[in-house]
């Protein structure tokens, strides 16, 4: 079969629809905070309570456990979440054999908000007190009491 070559018009025609398809797919679904989103990095995790803590990252299965009083330091980037269907990405903290949390950044948030969830739900999500917003580099502290705080890390 012989196919006639394209004429310079609907060549131009293709190449703008293909360029402007990012935008066109933002504009029409309002989704730019895939775009923009900033990476919250935990780069230390303080843990005040008397007893371990552990966290597990879903989104690439890595642990860590914190000793009770103790600190641990390194990088673990908070997983974006969209919906309940990515809940598992989240990085959850433990302790005693109980999940207690299951926290993320919400992909939707135009601010970056970390959020964590007691049910693993991401609709009966809140904000995590503290510096939840705007990514960058944060110390995650699991209080005595057992609440969270974020903090801006030095």
């Amino acid at each position: 079969m012989h196919r006639r070559p394209a004429s310079a018009a609907a060549l131009a025609a293709l190449t703008a629809a293909v360029v402007a398809a990012p935008t066109a797919v933002a504009a029409t679904t309002g989704d730019t905070a895939h775009r923009k989103a900033e990476v919250t990095d935990v780069r230390e995790v303080l843990n005040r309570r008397s007893t371990q803590v552990q966290l597990y990252k879903g989104e690439d299965q890595v642990s860590v456990t914190v000793p009770a009083n103790g600190r641990w330091a390194g990088s673990m980037w908070i997983p974006w979440v969209g919906n309940n269907a990515e809940m598992g990405k989240s990085i959850t903290v433990s302790w005693g054999g109980t999940t207690r949390y299951w926290v993320f950044q919400d992909y939707w948030n135009t601010q970056n908000q970390v959020r964590y969830s007691t049910t693993n739900s991401y609709q009966s999500s809140l904000p995590v007190p503290g510096s939840s917003t705007g990514g960058g580099r944060k110390s995650l502290i699991v209080q005595s009491d057992g609440s969270l705080y974020l903090q801006a890390a030095a």
